[in-house]
């Protein structure tokens, strides 16, 4: 697995790995096509796309295994790239106006200047819309795996609220103490993010509104759900994203019916019942990614 330093416009160190492939193109094929970026969400690495590390194994072997040129990032605060100098130093949008930039346009001057296709987990699909809602150009498509709209009933709620309380009393959240994931999470990126749905609006401290250039993006979008996820995005919440994205609402599945939030990546029924969707969706783009190719 190749593993490479990408640097952002604000001087954090960020870190792409490609995967080897697993089968190799056939003649004449373009991999540079068919490049997929996957996005870890918080409380993990780019670890969560190979099963907690084993090189044989998770969604990214799965797509490797399909034929496609495989990526995967550590982005700021997370696995091997840079950590926070310091408390409160780092804030949610940096992750998308600097972090999510950087990280897609490596791949595709890499792979031969076509936009790739981004699949993100949980906040790592809202970070890859909200690159579409400031670059429509950027990206070629977009895989959300658990992602809410920012719709909460008073449980998750008062669950958003009381992780803000912790960032800000402790300047970040202790993940791993409370077994919620192998990374701890730098304060302010969580306590944002959560606050950005708490608020029911995707709005940045300049007052630019993400949700807003969503509805007019042509770009083909596909949201997951987890049947079983009932905390941090049940398949209403995913659904309402869906409905928000394009002039023609993005694709929406729920998949289960027993898979929970990491279950989407982690549980051994993720094989059958989440990730073969994925791959049939991205390999049905592959008309228009040659059509958009020829054309630029």
């Amino acid at each position: 697995m190749m593993t490479v330093t990408v640097r952002t416009g604000d001087g954090v160190d960020l870190v792409l790995y490609r995967l080897d492939a697993v089968t190799p193109p056939s003649p004449g094929d373009r991999p540079a096509a068919k490049a997929v970026l996957l996005v870890h969400g918080a409380f993990s690495s780019h670890t969560i796309w190979l099963r907690g590390g084993s090189r044989n194994a998770g969604l990214a072997v799965f797509l490797s295994a399909a034929g496609y040129d495989v990526w995967l990032a550590d982005w700021r605060s997370h696995g091997a790239a840079a950590r926070e100098p310091r408390p409160h130093t780092w804030h949610f949008e940096d992750t998308i106006t600097q972090d999510a930039p950087a990280l897609a346009t490596y791949v595709r001057d890499v792979t031969g200047g076509i936009p790739p296709i981004w699949v993100g987990h949980s906040v790592g699909g809202a970070i890859g819309l909200a690159l579409l809602a400031r670059d429509p150009e950027a990206l070629g498509a977009v895989v959300t795996l658990g992602t809410p709209a920012p719709v909460m009933g008073p449980l998750r709620r008062l669950f958003a609220l009381s992780m803000i309380a912790i960032c800000h009393a402790l300047g970040r959240f202790p993940a791993r103490a409370f077994r919620m994931g192998p990374e701890d999470e730098a304060a302010l990126i969580l306590a944002e993010w959560m606050e950005w749905n708490t608020r029911g609006r995707w709005v940045g401290a300049g007052g630019f509104d993400y949700l807003a250039p969503l509805r007019s993006i042509r770009t083909p979008v596909l949201t997951v759900a987890g049947e079983g996820d009932r905390m941090f995005a049940p398949p209403a919440a995913c659904r309402a994203l869906a409905e928000r994205v394009g002039p023609v609402p993005a694709t929406c599945a729920v998949v289960g019916p027993q898979l929970d939030h990491p279950g989407l990546l982690l549980d051994p029924r993720a094989d059958a019942e989440c990730w073969p969707l994925v791959a049939q969706w991205i390999a049905a783009l592959e008309p228009y990614r040659r059509s958009t190719s020829r054309s630029a």
